[in-house]
């Protein structure tokens, strides 16, 4: 059984600020995670909590997530470029 992932409107909204190869880019790794059995294996836990619980890598861009306990769920909650994504 796959996880769904979820887009939070504040990572919409980092989307709509990206140019448009940058957000072809994203989708097309944000599918290719859904299609996955074990998405969670291609991130990296954060050590710092609260930004998020992990991360994905999109080249020079970073998609920060939390997952939902003992549910198969990642919510993405924010998209920026790897300088500027962890800072609030």
């Amino acid at each position: 059984m796959g996880y769904k992932l979820v887009l939070l409107k504040e990572a919409e909204a980092d989307l709509e600020r990206l140019e448009i190869k940058d957000v072809k880019r994203i989708i097309r790794k944000l599918r290719w995670l859904e299609g996955l059995d074990e998405p969670l294996k291609h991130g990296k836990r954060l050590s710092n909590s609260k930004c998020g619980d992990l991360r994905f890598r999109v080249g020079d861009f970073r998609l920060i997530a939390v997952t939902v306990d003992k549910k198969p769920i990642i919510v993405i909650v924010k998209i920026g470029h790897r300088h500027d994504v962890y800072k609030d």
